[in-house]
Parts: C-alpha cells; structure tokens; sequence
C-alpha cells in the first residue's frame, strides 16, 4: 500500500514538473513590442494565473516624443521581463498615491492576467482613476487577478497625465492638432491589445473597455472619440465626471515656460521638450499649475448627452453607474461646505458651476432640512449631482431611447466603518466601490482604521465581481444577477442598487433617485466653462 501512494507521488511530481515546463514555455510570448516573459501566479487566486506586467505598448514620450501622439513601439531585441510593473507616469501631484513611487517618461505600460490555460477568452482593459493627474495601474487597489480567475482576460495600462498628457499649449491648438494625448494612450493601448491579446488568450473582437472616476470619464470620452471603429464591444462607466472646467489657452504652461526660460510664444513646446521630465514636473508642482481634458472637437467635446442624442458615440452595450454619496470627501477640504448656507459653496470651484442660479439651487437642496441637516450635506449633494449623477442618468436616457443600445445601470449604497477612517459619515463616499468590484477586499484592512472586510462585504464583492465578468463576456446580455434588469426609463425599478443585499441587485426608483437632474439640465449643456483670467470664479 505504501509502496502505490509512493507511485503515485512520484508520479504527481512527475505531471507537476511538466506542466512547470509548458507553463515556463507558454510564458514567452511574442508580441508586437518584442518577446516578453511572464511569471504563473499560483499564490492569489485559487485558479492559477498567468501575468505579464510592464509591457511597453508604446515608445517612451519623454524629449522630441513630448506633447506627441504615442508612437508605436519597435520591437526589442531579446526578451523582456515582464514579472513586476513598470514605471508611472510623471505624476502631477506630490503625492500620486499607491503604485507610484517609481515615475518616468517611459511609462506607456500595459499589463495583462489570464487565466492558466486562457483561449479566446473576452477582454476587459481597465482605465485607473486619479483626477487626470495622479494614479497608475500598479495601485494595488485595482489588481485585476480576481477578475482574470473569473474566465476573462484582464489587462490596465498607465497613460499620461496632467501637464505631459493635456498639455493646452497654442502651438498645438494652431496646428490643429488635439491637446488629449492621454486619451490617444488609451487609443494605442487599446490596438495594442486587438493586434497582441489573442497570444495572451484573449478574443481581440471581445474587448471591453471602462475604469472608475476619470477612468470611466476616459470612457464616455472614448465613445466619442473613436465612434466608427472603437474596437470595442462593451464599456463600463463607475463613477464618472463631466468635463472639468477650461483655464485660458497656454495659461498654465505658459507659466511653466516662464519660469523655465522658455518663450510663451512660438518655439515653447520645443523649448520645454529640451528639459527633462523631472525639471518639469518639480515646476508643476512648485507653481501649482492644473492640466486637464480639453474641448478640442477633435478628440474631447462639450456636450457628451448632446453627443450620445445625436448618435455620435460608440453604440455598444453600457454599464453605468455611481455611488449614492459621490459628493463626501470631495467637499471634505472645502472650507464653503462648512458655511451657514450653500451661497458661497454654489460660486466655489469645487463646485465649479458659478452660473447656477442660487434661488434654484435653495429650492432644490434646502438648508436645514430632513434631507440636508446642513450646508455640508447639501453641498456634498450638489456636487455628486452636478458632477456624476445627471451624467449617469442622461447618458443612462439617451442611449437607451435615441440610440435603443442595452444600457444597465446602478448605485452602489453600502456604508461600512472599515472603508474610510471617517467611518460611516461620509456615507458611500468616491471610489469606495473599487475594491468590490474589483475583488480586493484583502486591502480594506491595509487602510485606516485597519480593519478587515467583514463577510457581508466580501459577498457583495463576489457579487459584483461576478456582475462585472459577466457583463465583459457578455455585454449585450448584461451582469446577469439575481435583481438587475436592463436599464428602461418607464420602468422606475429598473436602477440596479448594490451593497445592501448579499444576494442580489435590489430595485431602486431612478426617478426619485434624479429628481435633482430637472434642474441641473437646464445648464450642463454649457459647460464646463473657461476660468477666468484670476482663475477664480469670484474674483
């Protein structure tokens, strides 16, 4: 008898060793960047993993690539490891938060995990959020493994930011050329991905692509940008912005010029190209200066509802949403939240809607009330409204009756003490949804106040988890969880609520839910709006 469990030992270590010596062999993949070696993680999921991480799928933008769209990478000779993420990109603040204490130029990087054993598999590419100026895919809030041991593929990359990825130059505005090179990134990233992903085990005619805040923003901005031929089938929008207000042409730059001893006319963009990244980005950060999207009409416009009615947009299967207290911690700093009444909040640029009209917005967010106690609650309203919920909600609308596409749409409500060190006052507050969808619950206990996710949440995290690799593999049939049906403006059950039950989606009334949007879609056609000169919109 123990002489057969001693056969069969050998004989398991024997099949081990094999499939070690196909994984390692399967690891080296070529690609249009070169050959690149991956690593088999068999630690995080119970599925074994394969990942390849740091791939350049474009040229490094630093010197004469500066302010350029990104430029197909040459294949490299030799092989490249890809067991650990790359650099990310010039942040454009001090702190750019997890995954990015190591900054460069040359951070055009994508990663990708697929399951062991992966063949034509759907696609999901993941745009990380950060305010256009901070964040990178390394963040370990965003590990897509969890995802990947579901049955798809999952791949993120780094684009640029702030003054190197919207530069808002008028060198480039009279070239006719657009401002928006994150936005061509995640172009590149994504035909990256159609040329390379099937060697990976992935479908490139299976892409999915979406992220959270202006990861999701990147999105919306993406359907308009590439309509005919987005060579993507589905897309995900959590949590996503409208446009951000506009400083004057070279304004910002300009001041980084001067300060370098670069003219602010004619030869700037050259000028500044000479210095390097890190000259730059420690003026960037030493002036304060602010680079986001710009309304170019070439890449990024104005009106995304105007756009989506018109059908100028990707007609895709969506998946939209927000989080019930968007508005929390964003008004957290802001010293106008605190006031007796919303009068100087209205007129703030945290708000950044000066011309809504104050009468109107009293009437719709009364202070005190049972709804908002206080100037904080309702300011905290006003934003989440303005910024997040009416874009849901509108685009939600429009792609469902103009353009009769399956949109599926939710709120994500759970409140917990163990998400945020203010604990539950600040409600379901901005990116508190990431770790659930994404399946890393395990980092909740890494966070301030250090403590672990409670079984409740870690089964509304499968659950989304299982929404979402649903909805990737198939977009047009949607999450496919018990309580989530396809968005229907007549139907006031059809907005998904997640985070309350652990079995299911629960059915929430999106017309109490916009109410608000009455009001605020009176003006969000016109804006954003250019800043002032002062850069204020009270002075």
């Amino acid at each position: 008898m123990l002489l057969g469990w001693a056969v069969l030992s050998v004989v398991s270590l024997l099949q081990a060793s094999a499939a070690s010596r196909i994984d390692n062999a399967n690891l080296v993949i070529s690609t249009s960047s070169g050959r690149v070696r991956g690593y088999l993680d068999t630690n995080t999921t119970d599925i074994p993993l394969k990942k390849w991480l740091g791939v350049r799928y474009a040229e490094d933008t630093s010197g004469k690539n500066r302010w350029r769209p990104p430029q197909v990478k040459i294949a490299q000779k030799g092989i490249f490891d890809a067991s650990s993420f790359g650099p990310a990109c010039l942040q454009g603040r001090a702190d750019g938060g997890n995954g990015t204490a190591t900054q460069s130029e040359d951070c055009l990087r994508i990663n990708i995990i697929s399951p062991h054993n992966a063949s034509n598999l759907p696609v999901y590419l993941y745009s990380h959020g950060g305010g256009f100026d901070s964040g990178a895919s390394s963040d370990p809030k965003i590990d897509g493994s969890y995802l990947a041991a579901q049955g798809i593929v999952f791949a993120s990359y780094n684009y640029r930011l702030s003054l190197f990825g919207y530069p808002h130059a008028a060198e480039l505005a009279e070239a006719g050329q657009t401002q928006n090179l994150g936005l061509l990134d995640t172009r590149a990233a994504v035909e990256w991905l159609r040329n390379n992903v099937a060697r990976f085990g992935g479908d490139p005619s299976k892409i999915t692509l979406g992220g959270e805040s202006v990861g999701g923003e990147m999105t919306n901005q993406y359907l308009s940008a590439f309509p005919r031929d987005p060579l993507i089938r589905g897309a995900i929008m959590q949590s996503a912005d409208t446009s951000q207000p506009m400083w004057q042409l070279n304004d910002q730059i300009g001041k980084i010029a001067a300060d370098l001893s670069c003219p602010t006319g004619r030869g700037q963009l050259d000028c500044l190209r000479s210095k390097s990244g890190l000259e730059l980005q420690r003026v960037l950060l030493l002036t304060g200066t602010q680079f986001q999207p710009v309304i170019d009409n070439i890449t990024v416009f104005k009106d995304y509802v105007k756009q989506t009615k018109e059908g100028r947009t990707a007609r895709i299967p969506l998946l939209v949403g927000t989080n019930k207290d968007e508005g929390t911690l964003i008004v957290e700093g802001e010293p106008t939240a605190y006031f007796p009444n919303i009068t100087a909040y209205s007129k703030s640029n945290n708000l950044n809607f000066p011309f809504a009209n104050l009468t109107a917005l009293e009437a719709v967010y009364p202070v005190p009330s049972s709804e908002f106690p206080s100037a904080y609650n309702a300011s905290a309203a006003m934003w989440r409204d303005a910024h997040m919920l009416c874009l849901a909600s509108n685009l939600a609308h429009q792609r469902t009756v103009a353009l009769r596409l399956p949109v599926w749409r939710y709120r994500f409500d759970l409140v917990a003490n163990n998400l945020n060190s203010r604990g539950v006052r600040i409600g379901t507050f901005h990116g508190s949804d990431i770790r659930f969808v994404m399946g890393t619950w395990r980092t909740i206990v890494l966070s301030p106040p250090f403590v672990a996710a409670t079984p409740e949440e870690i089964a509304v995290s499968d659950l989304m988890v299982q929404a979402w690799t649903n909805f990737v593999k198939d977009p047009a049939a949607g999450p496919r969880i018990p309580g989530w049906r396809k968005f229907n403006p007549a139907d006031t059950t059809s907005l998904a609520i997640l985070g309350k039950s652990t079995a299911g989606a629960e059915f929430g009334d999106h017309i109490t839910v916009d109410k608000s949007c009455q009001y605020w879609n009176t003006i969000l056609p016109i804006y954003p709006q250019v800043f002032p000169k002062c850069g204020s919109w009270t002075c």
